[in-house]
């Protein structure tokens, strides 16, 4: 291995320093390979982002495809609702990412982000978005028409408090005429009220992942808002306010959620009991050591250059900004004869769309054969939901398709589109039952491997060694064949035979030889 050469840096060569190569091979190989053919199904825009987003935040495909659609889904969400049978479905898409830190997450945000607040910014100064008009009860019994703007913004998350969230009343003193002494009851929007993203960087500390109180309002605000804003208001959030007993505040967030975190140490368990994360489109994936090497080496061949940032985001913010404007178009000639039922006549559907929808889910459903009880039962609760996501991007897709075909064929949801999306949505679910056949087979070697096999195991490693003529191995030499049979980095593996096969050597003789340590089964333990 030559390390004034890259070319040389090999998976092969790898192996002497990360040591989670042969680990991991297979895993990534598949992620990447799955990764290719997703890029090679979406629409020309959609790839042009992935491919300019991966310039900054290396690998990470599908996460850049899904900073699109979330921004995408959020602006078309008042001009398309998805039919389903009795069920109607808005085209917000959530999206949850958990990954290895380091890995480009947040500068993947910094990207997706730039190219919100672009597309915010032209669809307010148009002024023509749809406005949400309703009315709420104050805590004093008076009422009030409030509107929600059809503005948009990005909500960062950084204040988890319910009156931040939420929103709150407030006292104000009443200056007008006689009575000057009274005060009347002010409503305070929650962060969360409005259009756009809701953007958790840190998601590890929503509440969700933390046993507490705040945990339970956490997954409450969350789930709600992720209803379907088609029909009712059953989207809406409501938090009883202590002072007033039985008086609530309304919150109306029509966002989308894009959220990052590392992988938390209870993830398992969050899907398992709180059913949140199945409500978003989730992508989990630990990153091997070899392959952040590889993103390190990207990014270091840039060191010294000065790249533009600001032209590929008004250039996605423009194609955001046409496919918004021929939407809108759409809606407002099918709103003339369908009034307030438009959103779900703005979208057509193929012939053909039912039947690809049914073979997408025996696709999904094929990606757990073979795996273990306990994996198959918790991935399974992700389906239902997951097929909401893929009749979501593929209404997407078929929006995105817009400025690049003639009028009479836009807004019409084919079997392909279906592909398109059940290629993204299959390989998020590939990682989630990868992640999940990994995580639960660790936990279980690390708590079944007991000392009796591990003894076992040492010694079958020693059997298959060349030794000297007094029966010696090379100390080093061992672990390093050992670890691989059970599976353990070398310091883990040192620390283990240690203390467990060879406390106070009852197993193997050792001695030093200048300064290496050398190793050999004792009599009596051949058997």
């Amino acid at each position: 291995m030559n390390d004034n050469n890259n070319e040389e840096w090999t998976i092969q060569g790898y192996q002497e320093i990360y040591e989670d190569v042969d680990d991991f091979q297979e895993y990534d190989d598949m992620v990447v390979e799955q990764e290719r053919a997703v890029k090679e199904q979406l629409p020309e825009v959609i790839l042009k982002f992935i491919k300019s987003a991966e310039e900054v935040s290396h690998f990470n495909a599908i996460p850049a495809g899904a900073g699109f659609l979330a921004i995408l889904g959020n602006i078309c969400k008042n001009f398309v609702h998805i039919p389903n049978g009795r069920n109607h479905e808005d085209v917000r898409l959530h999206f949850c990412w958990i990954q290895t830190s380091g890995t480009g997450k947040s500068t993947l945000w910094l990207f997706v982000g730039k190219v919100a607040d672009s597309v915010w910014a032209k669809i307010n100064e148009n002024g023509t978005h749809p406005a949400y008009i309703t009315t709420v009860n104050h805590p004093d019994e008076s009422s009030e028409q409030i509107t929600i703007r059809g503005k948009f913004d990005t909500f960062s998350v950084v204040d988890y408090t319910d009156s931040a969230l939420v929103g709150k009343y407030y006292k104000q003193l009443n200056t007008d005429g006689d009575n000057s002494d009274a005060f009347e009851l002010k409503r305070r929007a929650g962060l969360l009220e409005g259009n756009g993203l809701a953007h958790w960087d840190e998601f590890e500390y929503s509440g969700i992942f933390n046993q507490s109180t705040h945990q339970e309002k956490a997954i409450v605000y969350l789930n709600k808002f992720m209803n379907s804003l088609a029909g009712g208001e059953n989207w809406v959030i409501e938090k009883s306010l202590d002072s007033m007993e039985g008086k609530l505040m309304k919150c109306f967030c029509q966002r989308s959620i894009f959220a990052t975190t590392y992988p938390p140490k209870n993830v398992n368990e969050v899907m398992a009991d709180k059913g949140v994360l199945q409500r978003m489109l989730l992508y989990i994936r630990e990153v091997p050591a070899y392959k952040q090497h590889e993103m390190r080496i990207k990014q270091y061949g840039k060191a010294g250059t000065i790249e533009d940032t600001d032209t590929p985001v008004e250039e996605f913010a423009n194609d955001l900004y046409e496919i918004y404007k021929l939407l809108q178009i759409r809606y407002m000639e099918v709103e003339m004869e369908h009034g307030d039922k438009a959103p779900l006549h703005v979208m057509q559907y193929s012939e053909d769309y039912s039947d690809a929808i049914t073979q997408a889910y025996k696709q999904l459903i094929n990606e757990l054969f073979g795996t273990r009880g306990e994996v198959k039962k918790l991935a399974s609760t992700f389906v239902s939901r997951i097929m909401i996501t893929l009749m979501k991007v593929a209404t997407l897709c078929s929006v995105a398709e817009a400025p690049s075909l003639p009028k009479e064929e836009r807004f019409k949801v084919s079997s392909r589109n279906v592909r398109s999306a059940g290629l993204i949505v299959r390989q998020c679910y590939n990682t989630l039952v990868e992640w999940l056949e990994r995580s639960l087979k660790h936990r279980k070697r690390g708590k079944g491997a007991s000392e009796h096999s591990l003894k076992l195991s040492a010694k079958d490693t020693y059997d298959k060694m060349t030794k000297d003529s007094k029966g010696f191995v090379n100390q080093a030499v061992f672990i390093q064949e050992w670890r691989k049979e059970i599976k353990k980095s070398k310091p883990q593996a040192y620390k283990i035979f240690r203390e467990q096969v060879n406390k106070d050597h009852n197993m193997f003789e050792l001695q030093k030889e200048s300064r290496s340590w050398y190793i050999k089964l004792k009599e009596g333990e051949e058997q």
